[in-house]
């Protein structure tokens, strides 16, 4: 049985938003996948001062957090463009999993990663410090899931299908503690950020009272593949009663299957994904990939094109720091059974 989370999620709204404010100014390979540890808050704050004297190739990836096909053309915006502005071949190479993501990067197999905040908190330790926290979107630093059910329980009055969808309180989910009891209830990946970590954060805060093990007809279960569309498509078909997925891949799904599954909950805010490197790449180099993100312009296609990968109106330079409240709660994770 999972133990329940002790840290609680007041403190790490504090924690997490106190410094989540942007900062101013074709072959692949599947990375393997290892075990994931939290790192200290300072790690990822520099870079090597020493760029590498020639870049032949940036290795590119993402965390899967939808399907295999989806991604790939989904980042041949992104190689394709950045290809042309660093002057040098991107190629976009698929993490099977999660953890592959974060090993990937620590293993000389990947050089820029999208990763969740989970996921780039543990490339932090995995890498032994050298990660880099390269830019997010501007959303990513108050982003937010979305707790849906089945239609049918939605049409048996069981609950009340929201119209507005901003960021809730702990207080909305603690009144759904006893329509919520008996039912099956399903988390996207383990490590997901907002698919799993998050939500199961706010659950179990004293203010909601929720213990997944304990409260649902079964332990809940996890999406192993197919990211945050699997967690909708499992509840929009009838598979699982209720679920919770990133806000953006509901926003982002056709309307007979936002009808299917509809939204129930809003969480409160969090801070999330991001884009990250690796050190060996030289300050200069993850300079040149910062600026690029930075200055994506929505008015120039192919610049707009990348933006519409992330659901993106556009990136910022961040504070390694915003990420502190997901530290705290991944230093006891991986005990407690939260984490793989």
């Amino acid at each position: 049985m999972v133990t329940k989370l002790r840290f609680g999620a007041s403190l790490l709204l504090a924690c997490s938003l106190a410094c989540s404010k942007p900062q101013a100014t074709p072959t692949s390979t599947n990375p393997s996948s290892t075990s994931q540890a939290s790192a200290p808050a300072s790690a990822g704050a520099a870079t090597s001062s020493k760029a590498p004297a020639k870049l032949e190739r940036l290795r590119l990836s993402g965390i899967p957090d939808a399907d295999k096909d989806k991604l790939s053309a989904q980042y041949a915006a992104v190689t394709k463009y950045l290809t042309g502005v660093l002057g040098v071949p991107v190629e976009y190479v698929h993490a099977p999993d999660y953890a592959a993501a974060v090993s990937g990067l620590a293993a000389n197999k990947l050089d820029l990663v999208w990763l969740g905040g989970v996921t780039a908190v543990q490339a932090e330790t995995e890498t032994g410090g050298q990660a880099v926290f390269v830019a997010a979107r501007d959303t990513d630093l108050r982003f937010k899931s979305y707790f849906i059910a089945n239609k049918a329980l939605i049409e048996a009055g069981k609950f009340q299908a929201l119209q507005s969808f901003e960021p809730g309180s702990l207080a909305s989910l603690a009144a759904l503690k006893p329509s919520l009891s008996g039912l099956r209830f399903t988390f996207g990946a383990k490590s997901s950020t907002s698919g799993h970590i998050m939500p199961r954060t706010f659950l179990e805060d004293p203010a909601v009272g929720i213990e997944p093990e304990q409260h649902f007809k079964a332990a809940p279960g996890y999406q192993l593949q197919g990211g945050h569309s699997a967690t909708l498509e499992a509840v929009a078909s009838g598979a699982f009663d209720v679920g919770v997925l990133n806000y953006s891949t509901w926003d982002k799904a056709d309307v007979a299957k936002k009808q299917a599954a509809p939204v129930i909950a809003v969480s409160p805010e969090f801070v999330d994904y991001c884009f990250v490197a690796h050190q060996r790449l030289g300050e200069a180099w993850i300079q040149k990939l910062r600026t690029a993100l930075v200055e994506l312009d929505p008015a120039q296609p192919d610049q707009k094109a990348v933006l519409e990968v992330f659901s993106a109106s556009k990136f910022v330079k961040v504070d390694p720091k915003a990420w502190d409240g997901i530290r705290a709660i991944l230093k006891t994770g991986k005990q407690r059974g939260i984490l793989d």
